[in-house]
């Protein structure tokens, strides 16, 4: 069930007097992000890595580090945390994604660092997806990459779409 505030409660009051003992899961409703944003992100990922010695992903978790929402990675509950070598390899990861600690340790002679796992592009929404390639789009200009290379007119249209999709009010969806 998705709405409002008010419309959702009107339908649990009804729900509730119709089933008292039945149970819930009440969540925000997120616009996902559209695969058409993903890989338009990744396109401009692409170009930035091109002219940065094609260093892709290293540059995807940077941009995604710099420019994402840092949603937090939970199991139990709790934030997961990883300790990896204090250099540079966490940012070659290909499907993990990190933000370090201020945290360090040696281990056998071995700086090591505290790094919180947080959540790839899969879980953005429209407003989270807006954020990260308005960006990398910023990037990519600064490294002289000129505008008809960073954005196509359909990739114009789905932007803008996606800055009007982030700014609709909340809503809320139920599942159950």
């Amino acid at each position: 069930m998705t709405g409002t505030a008010s419309q959702l409660i009107t339908r649990l009051v009804q729900i509730v007097q119709a089933d008292p003992d039945k149970l819930y899961d009440l969540k925000e409703h997120k616009e996902k992000r559209s695969l058409q944003a993903n890989a338009y992100f990744h396109r401009l990922v692409g170009l930035l890595a091109h002219g940065n010695g094609d260093r892709f992903y290293e540059i995807k978790n940077e941009m995604i580090l710099q420019y994402g929402n840092h949603e937090l990675v939970r199991e139990n509950g709790k934030a997961v945390y990883e300790i990896l070598p204090d250099d540079d390899r966490w940012k070659r990861s290909l499907t993990e994604h990190y933000v370090p600690t201020e945290y360090t340790d040696e281990f056998r002679g071995v700086k090591m660092r505290a790094f919180c796992k947080v959540t790839g592009t899969h879980t953005y929404n429209a407003k989270d997806m807006a954020q990260l390639i308005d960006g990398v789009r910023n990037e990519c200009a600064g490294c002289g990459i000129p505008w008809d290379e960073i954005e196509t007119y359909e990739e114009r249209r789905l932007f803008y779409g996606l800055q009007n999709k982030a700014k609709s009010g909340d809503r809320y969806s139920e599942s159950g």
